[in-house]
């Protein structure tokens, strides 16, 4: 099979960033050229794992995007702030990387998530072949029911979501969003129309004028088992569903000092805030409430919580350990339970474990997460304002002695185990590769039978390694 260049823009937390490692080594090891553009920030993390790398942005402009009190993504400044740092500055870099390849005659396939991927202006303007991934069913675009499902579970009616709250949101959304200025500004640095405004929008939807901004995608693939994502609208066909990827084997080492605590205190409670979230002072004083009720150890996983995680009084009734990364693939298998903010990734490494969860959500996806957690009996999902040891010590006793949940968490860890999400969205690439293949030996030879001869870079998107 002809080998092609593959060029994955992964952008975010480190959470954001494994699904399509995971998915770039595959396709490495299937021998394509591959090459991973993200923030500097997580050069060593890719390196490692074999795959070149291209920074796209500065370590100063991640560190910059943590969750933290004054920067949010529950407040529309946050939102503001994090995608000027994690997404816009980059925007201009993996512009002229790809402007390269094509400059030099190479055509890459590029691998993204996200519909504000740094990559979609090079693709858009060079016409590149591009797939697009999804990490949640909240990521899904036009995926209504997710959204109907999340909101009438919180008891607003049904119908009039589905039929007005929704589709005025989406008229909305294309009129405005909440960094189109912006969004409009990076588009323009990189030589390319901004969005229209209101009136123009308005003008084209009466005329039926179709103007053509965004990029084409020629295959969408969520990340994601499809049973997961249930309920969800039945005219999304064209997503293809292969399951959660894990980058790490289930059997690496523990880190030293976390085998050491396991070995004096047996089956903890792991508590993770996520990789990029540096306000965690409130769920840090939790810890110790919560782990004397249902008299566990705890360890707590946090980039960015070492100070937090310090300011506890310590207790001789409950012994706690830091660590600023564990491998959960190890770790959670040897856990009670893990109770944590509710990205997908997290959500997936506890499935996979094997133990319940309890998700603390708080923004984006997760309290959409939180609620499928709960639909399908693999733990509990408690808001912020409801997250006490109370509610939390009872939650989690229940679900260990619930019948339903002692099924529900083996039988959903059987099926995520048995399914390996890197290797099915492989697949799915590779049939892409192949109908691109087909697409422009078809274009080549019309154009020869024309009576010239045509470059294989010419006009047919062919990726070329």
């Amino acid at each position: 099979m002809e080998k092609h260049k593959l060029v994955f823009v992964g952008f975010g937390s480190l959470g954001d960033v494994v699904p399509l490692l995971a998915v770039a080594v595959h396709m490495q090891a299937d021998g394509h050229h591959v090459m991973f553009l993200a923030n500097e920030y997580f050069k060593d993390f890719i390196e490692q794992r074999g795959v070149k790398f291209q920074p796209i942005g500065t370590i100063a402009d991640q560190l910059a995007a943590k969750e933290s009190e004054q920067s949010t993504g529950e407040s529309k400044e946050g939102r503001a702030h994090r995608f000027d740092r994690i997404i816009g500055r980059s925007f201009e870099p993996a512009f002229r990387y790809l402007k390269g390849l094509v400059d030099a005659g190479i055509r890459p396939v590029v691998i993204s998530h996200g519909n504000l991927s740094p990559a979609v202006f090079a693709c858009e303007a060079f016409g590149l072949p591009t797939i697009m991934t999804y990490y949640s069913p909240s990521h899904i675009p036009h995926n209504d029911e997710d959204a109907i499902q999340f909101f009438a579970h919180q008891g607003k009616n049904a119908w009039f979501l589905r039929h007005i709250r929704i589709p005025f949101q989406k008229w909305m959304q294309r009129i405005h969003f909440d960094v189109k200025d912006e969004y409009n500004g990076y588009r323009i640095q990189c030589g390319l129309p901004p969005l229209p405004g209101l009136l123009r929008t308005v003008w084209n939807s009466i005329t039926r004028k179709r103007i053509r901004i965004g990029v084409r995608i020629g295959k969408r693939i969520a990340l994601l088992p499809g049973w997961f994502c249930e309920p969800i609208d039945k005219n999304l066909a064209d997503v293809k569903f292969v399951g959660f990827p894990f980058l790490d084997s289930s059997t690496a080492a523990l880190d030293g000092e976390i085998e050491r605590f396991l070995a004096s205190h047996p089956r903890p409670i792991v508590f993770t805030p996520g990789t990029a979230v540096e306000d965690v002072r409130d769920l840090c004083a939790q810890i110790v409430p919560i782990c004397r009720k249902v008299g566990s150890p705890a360890i707590f996983v946090s980039k960015h919580g070492r100070a937090a995680f310090d300011a506890i009084p310590k207790v001789d009734d409950v012994q706690m350990l830091f660590v600023e990364h564990a491998d959960f693939g190890s770790l959670l298998p040897k856990a009670r339970c893990l109770i944590h903010h509710g990205g997908i990734g997290t959500v997936a490494q506890a499935i996979r474990a094997g133990i319940p969860q309890i998700v603390r959500p708080r923004m984006y996806d997760q309290p959409a997460n939180g609620l499928r957690v709960m639909m399908f009996g693999l733990g509990g999902s408690l808001a912020p304002t409801h997250f006490n040891p109370n509610t939390v010590a009872r939650a989690l006793l229940h679900i260990e002695n619930s019948p339903l949940h002692k099924e529900r968490i083996p039988y959903y860890s059987n099926l995520v185990r048995q399914e390996s999400g890197a290797e099915n969205c492989a697949r799915e690439i590779e049939s892409f590769l192949q109908e691109l293949g087909r697409e422009q030996r078809a274009k080549t030879s019309e154009k020869l039978d024309g009576g010239h001869a045509c470059s294989p870079t010419e006009g047919g998107g062919e990726a070329l390694a």
